[in-house]
């Protein structure tokens, strides 16, 4: 079945929201997603974040790719996969490397040295996808996170 993958837009924000939950839901942590749609509007209108919507011609958007431009002092401008999901009814008929490669394609014309994302090191079936398609996978670095809100 063909699939169309173009860039999302204000139409796709609540798709968009939809698939974040969905993706939360998969990698067991539902109730840590509190981005609300509101807030994802107004940080894809203040250009802080691209996303790819691939649409299924009877199903609508069945999968999506969020990224943004980061800086390596190492190896220069890059990009950053935040998420690539694909519902999993459609896995194993080679929409995720579609929307991957089409992500790559967007951060290759934009200047971009290297595409960088993470995977959950449970998620055995992302890791052997990643790696089949000749991914590097580092295990050596920790992630840090600061919160910066208010702790009120």
């Amino acid at each position: 079945m063909e699939v169309e993958i173009r860039l999302g837009g204000e139409a796709e924000i609540s798709d968009l929201m939809r698939l974040i939950k969905d993706l939360a839901l998969y990698e067991k942590a539902p109730e840590e997603v509190s981005t609300t749609e509101a807030e994802l509007l107004s940080d894809w209108q203040a250009k802080r974040f691209e996303y790819l919507v691939m649409l299924h011609p009877e199903n609508g958007i069945i999968g999506i790719s969020l990224f943004y431009p980061r800086y390596s002092t190492w190896k220069g401008f890059c990009y950053y996969l935040e998420d690539l999901y694909v519902m999993p009814k459609y896995r194993g008929k080679g929409y995720g490397k579609l929307l991957l490669e089409a992500t790559a394609d967007k951060a290759r014309a934009a200047g971009a040295k290297r595409l960088d994302w993470q995977v959950l090191d449970w998620n055995e079936p992302a890791v052997k996808f990643y790696e089949s398609l000749g991914a590097h996978i580092e295990k050596e670095w920790w992630n840090c996170k600061w919160w910066l809100e208010s702790k009120e």
